[in-house]
Order: C-alpha cells, then structure tokens, then sequence
C-alpha cells in the first residue's frame, strides 16, 4: 500500500547550506517510482519552496505557509487551497501591538511588507523573497497575510500572548519561535491552520490511510505534523518540543542526510544503501 510521506525543508530535507543533495533526491524518487506519494510541506512561502519542488522532480501537492498554502504547481485542475488573516484582525493586532514591536513581517509570492524591517528576519525564516519590500504600518496595507512573524520587546512579550489569548483567540494562535536578549520571536497564524491540518487534506485527497502517513520535521512549526501522523519521525537535530511527540527520531541530521538514510531503513531499500 503506497504511503503519505511528508518532509519539512529548512532543518530537515536540506543541508546546512539550504540545500538538497544527490542522495535525497535519489530515494524520493525511487520512492515516488514504488507508487509512494512524496509532498513538500515547508513554512516557507510558494516563491521559496517551487524551486526545491522543481529539483526533486515533484508532480504532487506543495504545501508552503506552514499550512497556509495548498496548490499543486503541475496540475491546473487542483482547486488551490489559501487562508488568510483577515484584514480587520491583522489592524487589530498591529494597532495594540506597535509600542513594543521591534519588526514585524510577512511576505507574499512576490512581496515582503514589513514594520521597522530587519534583514535579520531572513535569518530566522529562511526562503523568504525579499527582493521587493514594502514598508509600511500594517494598518495602511489593504494584502491580508496566511501569518505574521512578531519581534517583540522581551518585557512585552506575557503582554502580546495575554492579549492574542484573550480578543483573538478564536481566530489567531502563535509560536515562539525562540528568545533574543531584547527580544521574543513570534509566528501568529490562523487558529488551527498547521502542516498536519493541509496533510490531513491530503491524506482524503490521496486516498491514504492515516496509519500510512509519515513525517519528518524538525522545528517548533512541525509539532502538530509529527505528532498527528501515522508514524511521526523527528530530525535527530530538532528541537526539544519535536522529539517529544515523536514516534522516532533520525540518527542522522539534516546536514548528514537524515531522512534519505531513515527512509532507505524503513523501506529496505538495500540497492540505494
């Protein structure tokens, strides 16, 4: 029976350098061959993610936005998949939050908007195209987002989670992605839009079972995607919030080919060893 296999990209799929090597691209391929059904599910955006898609040699569904964004880039006929924030409650956010906000960004297929810009940000989410950047208060942008990354001023940071928690709960949720000594990073997003919400999708869509579904991640947005599959596996270099909802854990990391090397175990694929 053909199996669902889901790879992150950033930690995960590509090496230290971004980048894919021979050997992943190879038992993806022999794997797609068998019949399996390989998918790209990135929190990078569609610009930062078709050209990995393109290098495999993909034909299946690409999910990018962490969730946001489900299309198939070689099949016209699938009906595209795309959520937003809606435009009121991306002002309402920005408006409360633009005394503390150190940046604040998020990007388009073409654009990045952004408040109080900071190349830094491209450090932290990789794939972003920043080519064109518009910078602007969000309350003067008429493009609503799938998500927002937030800089926020460390002292104010229980005071942006209150605040989501309390008036925009039942639309908005967040990630901590991580904490700088002056400030928090945060990824708001759309109340349960996630990885593992556009794989259950497909899981219908591909007529797989959940138990045939497999994942590998490695960073705080891969949480719900490895611990709702079937055999969630995380990178052996993920973060600690990952290995704890993982079934399994590579023993390669991604700059060592990890999940070409769990994936030729799994299957036995003995003639790509």
């Amino acid at each position: 029976m053909k199996y669902l296999i889901a790879c992150d990209l950033d930690g995960s799929l590509l090496n230290k350098q971004g980048e894919l090597t021979e050997k992943s691209i190879t038992v993806l391929n022999h794997l797609r061959r068998q019949g399996h059904i390989v998918v790209l599910a990135t929190g990078r955006p569609f610009g930062g993610a078709i050209s990995k898609y393109k290098q495999i040699g993909l034909d299946t569904v690409l999910i990018t936005d962490n969730g946001g964004s489900i299309e198939n880039p070689m099949d016209t006929t699938f009906a595209k998949q795309k959520t937003y924030i809606p435009l009121e409650v991306m002002h309402q956010l920005f408006t409360f939050t633009k005394s503390f906000i150190v940046s604040a960004f998020f990007s388009t297929e073409q654009v990045v908007y952004a408040y109080k810009y900071d190349p830094r940000l491209e450090e932290f989410f990789s794939g972003v195209n920043s080519n064109i950047v518009i910078e602007k208060e969000f309350t003067e942008l008429s493009v609503e987002p799938t998500g927002i990354v937030f800089l926020i001023e460390k002292e104010s940071m229980p005071t942006f989670e209150h605040y989501i928690d309390e008036h925009l709960g039942k639309t908005l949720s967040y990630r901590l992605w991580g904490i700088e000594p002056k400030f928090g990073i945060y990824e708001v997003y759309l109340k349960h839009v996630s990885k593992s919400s556009a794989l259950h999708y497909l899981l219908d869509y591909y007529e797989i079972p959940k138990k045939k579904w497999i994942s590998f991640g490695d960073g705080i947005n891969d949480v719900e995607m490895i611990r709702d599959s079937g055999f969630g596996v995380a990178m052996k270099n993920a973060v600690p919030e990952v290995l704890k909802v993982a079934k399994d854990v590579t023993s390669f990391t991604h700059d060592e080919d990890g999940i070409a090397h769990y994936l030729i175990e799994y299957f036995k694929l003995n003639e790509l060893k």
